[in-house]
């Protein structure tokens, strides 16, 4: 099966390596510093981007494990809404003041 692309990204390539330096500086000041078993610093800064760029209304997280997505995603749209859904919130190290939990 051959690759298909389907419209127009919503960002340009000079977009997404000009936003490297603010990703940094974010990752520095991370709440977990130790995600093992969660996302790693390349899906984070997929994940920040695609969420900064498109600025949805509301963002659901399925699988929240240590919290650091939840963070990454405050970051990139602190007026979303933010759903997080984990079977196992002990896990959790940061819990967001404003997200709803289930």
């Amino acid at each position: 099966m051959r690759p298909v692309a389907i419209g127009t990204p919503p960002f340009s390539r000079e977009e997404l390596i000009a936003s490297l330096a603010e990703f940094s500086e974010l990752y520095e000041e991370r709440p977990v510093k130790d995600n093992q078993g969660g996302m790693c610093a390349s899906l984070l800064f997929g994940a920040w981007f695609m969420a900064k760029k498109l600025e949805p209304q509301t963002i659901i997280e399925s699988g929240v494990w240590k919290g650091l997505g939840t963070w990454f995603f405050e970051k990139a749209c602190p007026s979303a809404e933010l759903i997080c859904i984990d079977p196992v919130p002990q896990n959790m190290q940061y819990k967001s003041p404003t997200a709803k939990y289930f």
